[in-house]
């Protein structure tokens, strides 16, 4: 659904600040539901931000973080497996997580062949 428009909602907040309009009021007015007004003025009062929440994720927290520690251990272990990379860094961190946190943080440590 598409988030109200920025000018709709400073003109909710207008109405019901410089003219003390009730809320049932300016949702009738504006043609717009009385909670979808009384979230933005609840909004204002808190904080003054009452703009669009839309596309605004959290996300989830990263287990694990230390890429300096990673990167330290495949200096001083070159050779080591990817196993052995979780066990000495993030030993409680299953693999697939593990891996995929390698991967956000950009770290590849696939074995390169020599011919």
């Amino acid at each position: 659904m598409k988030a109200y428009s920025q000018d709709l909602r400073d003109r909710v907040i207008d109405l019901y600040v410089g003219s003390k309009y009730k809320i049932t009021l300016i949702s009738s007015l504006l043609k717009l539901d009385r909670h979808t007004v009384s979230e933005w003025i609840k909004r204002y009062k808190g904080n003054a931000n009452y703009s669009s929440r839309q596309h605004i994720q959290k996300g989830r927290n990263a287990r694990f973080t230390d890429k300096e520690k990673v990167i330290n251990f495949l200096a001083n272990n070159p050779d080591s497996q990817g196993i052995e990379i979780r066990d000495a860094v993030a030993p409680k961190l299953p693999m697939s997580t593990f891996y995929d946190t390698l991967n956000r943080m950009g770290i590849t440590y696939k074995k390169r062949t020599k011919i």
